[in-house]
């Protein structure tokens, strides 16, 4: 059973577009709190103002860029067989685990 709420689940595509679309939303957010912020230090005390919006909506985007990176990674992980972020893949473990043992055993044999 899936943990995806909501539509059904976008394509790598649609994923892909989803994170590029939030992370130019913060990007757009950044660039004028920038500007708000140069505005303030050259007096224009209007722009301050505006600053704490704009920080919510710098803050609102970041945490849109993350949710979106963390359904992609999730998704990712679902497709491609792959553990995501944060997740052990027990079959690589054991794998690395069957190497090293394998490379003692050789070093360490009776001749």
């Amino acid at each position: 059973m899936s943990d995806y709420q909501g539509p059904p689940a976008p394509d790598a595509d649609g994923m892909k577009e989803h994170l590029d679309d939030g992370a130019l939303l913060l990007r757009s957010v950044r660039h004028t709190l920038a500007e708000l912020l140069r505005s303030a230090s050259a007096g224009q005390g209007g722009a301050l103002r505006e600053v704490g919006g704009k920080q919510s909506e710098l803050e609102s985007a970041l945490k849109r860029v993350f949710d979106a990176e963390q359904k992609y990674h999730d998704w990712n992980a679902k497709h491609s067989g792959h553990a995501g972020p944060g997740e052990i893949d027990l079959d690589a473990v054991r794998d690395q685990i069957g190497c090293r043992l394998a490379r003692i055993r050789e070093c360490c044999a009776p001749e």
